[in-house]
């Protein structure tokens, strides 16, 4: 339908997966289109109208005639396209804190990616090493910084929280005793879940439990 949004992604979770939260959220009309074969995307890519488009990648909000990429600013796109500007932080203190806060998940993400991209032969002996020396420290940062919040501003939700939920499904799946022992990132894992479109979606056909990131290369996700 042509009032409705389109976001495309790869046919994995990813960087996508925390804009599906947003999106539901949201309740904004939209469609997905996953592209699961690098061809798919990049015979896309080599055509009209995406050839004409400088910044275009993956993923992408089709609004009408209009094209926005990059995951960064579809948050914000999105939040205004939803009236709700306030998910980008209410004040100037809170908009310091989601910058601080995605600062520390940017890293994260880095290093879950390090991890997964090792050699078959350096995955299975670096792996419990490296989780301890590179992710963990992280881990347990941010799970301080959540101590005594409900959300990561505070007690306003952002779009930040939507991002810090698929950091803790990716280390729930990834090492379930240490989600565990993370009591604040726990605690905002379970809240999160909770709010009635996420509980929806999570239950729906439309949720990706997997992979995390694509499959092949890939030691684990």
């Amino acid at each position: 339908m042509a009032d409705k949004l389109l976001f495309g992604y790869w046919g994995i979770r990813g960087l996508g997966q925390s804009l599906r939260y947003y999106l539901e959220y949201l309740g904004l009309p939209y469609e997905e289109k996953r592209y699961v074969k690098p061809e798919e995307w990049f015979g896309e890519v080599a055509q009209a109208p995406l050839n004409n488009e400088v910044l275009v990648n993956l993923p992408y909000i089709k609004d009408g005639d209009k094209w926005v990429f990059e995951s960064g600013a579809l948050y914000v796109y999105l939040a205004h396209k939803a009236n709700r500007a306030d998910l980008l932080g209410s004040t100037p203190d809170e908009q310091v804190t989601l910058a601080q806060t995605k600062g520390v998940l940017q890293d994260l993400l880095k290093s879950f990616f390090t991890l997964i991209t090792f050699s078959e032969e350096q995955y299975a002996a670096k792996k419990e090493e490296f989780f301890k020396t590179d992710i963990l420290w992280l881990i347990e940062k941010l799970n301080a910084f959540l101590g005594g919040k409900q959300w990561a501003a505070g007690n306003n939700l952002t779009y930040v929280d939507f991002q810090l939920f698929e950091i803790e499904e990716t280390l729930k799946a990834f090492n379930i005793d240490v989600f565990n022992s993370q009591a604040n990132l726990k605690k905002h894992h379970d809240e999160f879940s909770n709010i009635a479109q996420l509980k929806a979606y999570l239950g729906s056909e439309k949720f990706i439990a997997g992979p995390f990131y694509p499959p092949g290369a890939f030691r684990w996700g």
